[in-house]
């Protein structure tokens, strides 16, 4: 058996059997893992507490046919903050979707652990617009993932989205924004509100960090953010109302 240490961030836990948990972490050096914990169940469990969802761990573990076996764990950050919040752990299951969503296999990529931890260390510690949080890291893993949105030019014609007049609509199979002539060009659209493209823009440029400070029309935003996210996940992985509930304790 290859016993291996590593640090993740648990994304959901899921009760299996009488004791054990099983956990999906995203990891710094393995990407996305699926693991099982056992005995975590038990009060007199070593580790149970430590491996909560959104808590980052350092773990030890070894490999199995179709799961690894967590040994150890010890926690670095546990974001208490973030699950005893209503409205925060709603958004952080929102992230945690995205993430399942655009980072599956077994592909370690660690800009993509980063921005998850520094996502969350922003939704714990900001006071408002929890949403553009959940908005920058969808658009965010899209480009590492490969699925820039267009946000520059019609998708069809080519005209400069600046000078296109409104509205403007977004096509999220195609991954990108049409201008209003072009809108039923392709199939499934919905119209932008206004400044929807300049806020998806500044989320592109900025640092996630600095999400909260964004105005806009946060909630048009999300919605392109989602939509996109779910038409670019490989084998559809996501559907609807998953985006937003994966990470929900259970």
């Amino acid at each position: 058996m290859a016993v291996y240490k590593s640090k993740g961030i648990v994304l959901r836990s899921i009760r299996y059997s009488e004791a054990d948990r099983i956990l999906d972490l995203y990891t710094r050096d393995a990407g996305l893992v699926s693991a099982i914990a056992k005995g975590i169940r038990r009060t007199k469990s070593r580790f149970g507490a430590r491996l909560e969802p959104l808590s980052c761990v350092d773990f030890v573990a070894y490999h199995g046919r179709t799961l690894d076996t967590v040994t150890q764990a010890e926690t670095l950050r546990s974001f208490h903050g973030i699950r005893e919040d209503l409205a925060r752990f709603e958004t952080a299951a929102g992230m945690v979707g995205s993430v399942r969503a655009l980072s599956g296999g077994d592909e370690a990529d660690r800009r993509v652990f980063n921005l998850l931890y520094n996502a969350l260390d922003t939704l714990e510690t900001c006071e408002s617009n929890f949403e553009t949080i959940e908005a920058a890291l969808g658009v965010k893993l899209s480009i590492l993932a490969g699925y820039a949105p267009q946000l520059d030019v019609c998708l069809v014609c080519g005209t400069d989205l600046d000078a296109a007049p409104e509205p403007l609509h977004f096509a999220p199979d195609h991954g990108g924004v049409l201008c209003r002539e072009c809108r039923s060009a392709t199939g499934d659209v919905f119209p932008l509100a206004p400044n929807t493209l300049e806020s998806l823009r500044t989320l592109v440029e900025n640092p996630v960090r600095q999400a909260p400070d964004r105005t806009g029309p946060k909630d048009n935003v999300l919605r392109v953010v989602r939509a996109h996210v779910l038409a670019h996940a490989p084998g559809n992985r996501l559907v609807g109302p998953q985006l937003a509930s994966i990470g929900r304790r259970t």
